[in-house]
């Protein structure tokens, strides 16, 4: 695993955060609610595919087929 992909998922975290303030004081909650759901969904096919690479990580380690 790399750093820099906590990173990417943290600057993903920071930018939908600063959106999300910004489309609620214009009033546009809708939009802030789809952004916020769909940097939600963004990160967690980012951990699930971190998850899958652990999994084959561990079954190269210990010899698994």
């Amino acid at each position: 695993m790399d750093i820099s992909r906590i990173f990417q998922i943290g600057g993903i975290g920071i930018l939908v955060a600063v959106f999300y303030t910004i489309l609620k004081e214009a009033k546009r909650e809708e939009i802030a609610q789809l952004l916020a759901i769909g940097g939600v969904a963004v990160v967690t096919l980012m951990v699930i595919r971190l998850i899958g690479e652990l999994f084959a990580e561990v079954k190269t380690v210990f010899s698994l087929y």
